[in-house]
């Protein structure tokens, strides 16, 4: 069980009159019906909003591959959301009505209201306050943008065993957007984000690229893949409200482990975060377990017990891990963050009906960060991995050099292919100059790479279990799923991959705290620290190590002793990522000197590829020249050399 802080009767709430439950049936319900009647013919579609509309077409003719390749096509094409209109609400209703609903529908499904107030409370634990949550609602009505809730996590939070649009944040959205769409007129964004079998970090370092810039709220689901600390968790947080500084986003632990909700609830007393929560599986809050068990006649359980047993999905598709939560489970989950913003809900209503000019004194995302007192962090609480104070001081944050007790983030910037993703240009061949094999890209992922292409050059490819596992769920119909791990893959035969890394236009190059000018070329007094990762899969204790079989020529320096991050980015007890570093007398590139590896002039087209992707609008960008060269030991049998994430601090 949680440990308790009441911070407010959770479920209860005024109301001037009831509405019944059949008079808004809960949206899941509705989306059912229709996925029914469109399988009569053969078509499914799976809604979201990065990745809109994921369509499988039942049929002899279509081959396996060519159904993944639509399916990776559709993916990628379709990643710009298109906002629909916002309806109007209706003014003859009241503002309790909808939430009052919603919470009868909550007790009917779950045992009566005494029941259920007393799972909520057992499940679900608030940190911070309700009117941090509140104040975000407010804001996105004011400013008329969607309230945008983006879930990070591994393969219980995408839905494994079930359909992806069967996983509790589709679950939680659709309840949350009528309610947003009559109260406040604005819609609901809901970004699935999770990847099958991922630690936190890498993930942690790219919020932008996996969550978005804009959302109000993120989550973190990565317990099974960071035993029982607290530290990677302290280093997600920090990165979180660092890297998403403009919403400073509210943040759900699907988790109970003690040192961990401990560690927010700490961090939302000193204001660090200004809301969170941390939410129990069904195990933890109900609490006649019978209700749970298939033994029992459902007859006799309450309807949101029922069928409790059963994925979503149909048994011959994979994903059906006994920890894996089932379909009624993820509708248990939603239900249960819902009941948390249905009070978020009221309390925005009650300050629109005490503060006239609430649309304008909401309207800057100012009114959702007043409640964090700091952007920078005290010392970190948890014992810190076994890392150089590089590496920690990347992940926590730097001391202050005025301050040992404060802790300063800078700036950082990744490049990855991984999927889901609502940022499909500052990828890693963003950032390349030269060194890929020809005609091998993303769009082409999911057909076999011959080991001609390897000699060609570095490869986007997937693990052999990567490919695998996709075209087992491609032969249930694809499910709906999005996630997909991309890499760069390579050989010694591949020969030189070179990137060129861009300093970001951040206020850090005004250079006025350096000591030195913007015509310095010290690639230290730009660049702090670089790390590449791999990506996360089953490898063999032969495959390519990162840090022993890879020469990294860093600003054309060479660098001597690259060593492997502990204690973040582990996966199957292998780490996955690898601290390079900034060597001293390294220099820095601008690009228009920047050449090939083999000496050779870069295109125009090249050239506007890289400046396009800086995020940088001067004539003459300054960046970082980065070669890859494989020692002779890695074979691809064994398993080649794997490129997923690279990510660099600056200055």
């Amino acid at each position: 069980m949680i440990r308790k802080k009441s911070i407010r009767a959770p479920l209860s709430g005024g109301t001037r009159r009831t509405l019944t439950a059949s008079k808004r049936k809960p949206v899941f319900h509705s989306v059912i019906v229709i996925l029914g009647l469109l399988g009569c013919v053969g078509l499914f579609w799976t809604l979201i909003d990065h990745d809109e509309a994921v369509i499988t077409r039942s049929g002899d003719s279509i081959s396996v591959m060519t159904q993944l390749e639509e399916l990776h096509q559709e993916i990628v094409s379709q990643s710009t959301h298109q906002e629909g209109k916002h309806p109007t609400a209706t003014e003859s209703s009241t503002p309790w009505e909808t939430v009052h609903a919603l919470r009868n529908e909550f007790y009917r499904r779950y045992g009566g209201r005494g029941a259920s107030e007393d799972m909520f409370r057992r499940g679900v634990q608030a940190y911070g306050s309700v009117q941090a949550t509140a104040r975000r609602i407010l804001t996105a009505a004011a400013q008329q943008t969607p309230f945008v809730l983006s879930f990070a996590g591994y393969s219980v939070t995408v839905g494994r065993g079930n359909y992806y649009h069967q996983s509790y944040p589709f679950i939680l959205g659709n309840l949350l957007e009528p309610i947003l769409q009559k109260l406040f007129q604005i819609q609901v964004t809901v970004r699935n984000s999770a990847i099958g079998g991922i630690p936190s970090f890498p993930y942690g370092f790219c919020f932008e690229h996996f969550l978005g810039s804009d959302p109000h709220v993120i989550s973190w689901d990565f317990s099974m893949n960071e035993g029982r600390g607290a530290a990677v968790l302290e280093s997600y947080l920090r990165q979180s409200q660092h890297q998403l500084k403009e919403q400073k986003p509210m943040v759900i632990l699907l988790d109970t482990d003690p040192k961990r909700c401990s560690l927010v609830e700490a961090y939302a007393k000193q204001g660090l975060i200004s809301d969170a929560m941390c939410v129990g599986m069904a195990k933890h809050a109900v609490q006649d377990a019978t209700l749970l068990d298939e033994a029992k006649d459902d007859s006799q359980k309450p309807p949101g017990f029922r069928n409790w047993q059963e994925f979503g999905a149909p048994s011959k598709c994979p994903g059906r891990g006994n920890w894996h939560p089932k379909k009624m489970e993820h509708e248990w989950l939603g239900w249960m963050m819902a009941m948390y913003f249905a009070q978020a809900v009221e309390e925005a209503q009650r300050i629109m009906t005490t503060d006239v000019d609430w649309r304008t004194n909401y309207r800057s995302t100012k009114s959702i960060t007043s409640a964090v007192i700091t952007t920078s962090f005290p010392k970190p609480v948890s014992k810190l991995p076994n890392n150089s104070n590089a590496v920690n001081h990347l992940l926590f944050g730097h001391p202050s050099e005025t301050d040992s007790n404060q802790y300063v983030m800078k700036e950082l910037s990744c490049r990855t292919n991984f999927l889901p993703a609502t940022d499909h240009d500052k990828v890693l061949p963003s950032i390349v100059v030269s060194g890929l094999s020809p005609g091998v890209t993303a769009k082409n992922i999911m057909e076999q790479r011959s080991d001609e292409d390897y000699r060609a050059g570095w490869v986007m490819d997937l693990s052999s279990v990567e490919r695998e596992t996709k075209i087992k769920v491609e032969q249930c119909g694809g499910l709906g799923y999005v996630d997909l791990k991309t890499a760069l893959y390579g050989v010694p035969e591949s020969g030189t991959l070179r990137f060129w890394l861009p300093i970001s236009e951040t206020a850090s190059l005004q250079h006025d705290d350096h000591g030195h000018t913007a015509d310095d070329t010290d690639a230290q007094h730009w660049f702090s620290e670089l790390i590449l990762c791999e990506a996360n899969e089953k490898r063999s204790e032969y495959a390519c190590h990162l840090d022993k079989d890879i020469e990294y020529i860093v600003g054309g320096r060479k660098v001597t002793a690259p060593v492997m991050v502990q204690g973040a980015a582990e996966y199957l007890k292998r780490q996955t990522c690898v601290h390079v570093g900034i060597p001293a007398g390294a220099q820095i590139t601008r690009l228009a000197q920047v050449q090939k590896a083999d000496g050779s002039s870069l295109s125009s087209e090249d050239k506007a590829r890289l400046v396009a992707n800086s995020s940088v609008h001067t004539e003459n960008p300054v960046g970082l020249v980065v070669d890859l060269n494989i020692r002779a030991n890695v074979n691809r049998k064994d398993g080649a050399c794997c490129i997923s994430h690279v990510v660099w601090e600056q200055q």
